[in-house]
């Protein structure tokens, strides 16, 4: 079993695929997120994360369902590079997340 699947396992209830609503809030078991209260929500994107695809879609699904989201992209990124603080885009997540828990 790989990594990924481990994960997946361990977080979702015994017997349920990654269709869960608690992994999946725009798939096909979900009841739909529009009546639920969500804080302002800030995600970043890596261009060079092999899940930005997952991420725009999330990110589309928030907004069209009337959600406070804001999408910051960092075209040269990898996925977690907010752990690399040589990473020139470390600091500039740092920034910019500072910046969304202070100022909104």
């Amino acid at each position: 079993m790989g990594r990924t699947e481990w994960c997946w396992k361990a977080f979702l209830p015994e017997g349920s695929d990654r269709d869960h609503p608690a992994a999946n809030v725009f798939g096909p078991k979900s009841g739909g997120i529009s009546g639920v209260k969500f804080p302002k929500c800030l995600v970043f994107i890596g261009g060079f994360d092999p899940l930005k695809d997952w991420q725009k879609k999330y990110c589309e699904g928030m907004k069209k369902n009337g959600k406070n989201l804001k999408m910051i992209e960092y075209p040269k990124a990898i996925h977690s590079f907010y752990l690399v603080p040589e990473l020139p885009e470390s600091r500039l997540f740092i920034n910019e997340f500072r910046n969304f828990i202070y100022f909104g």
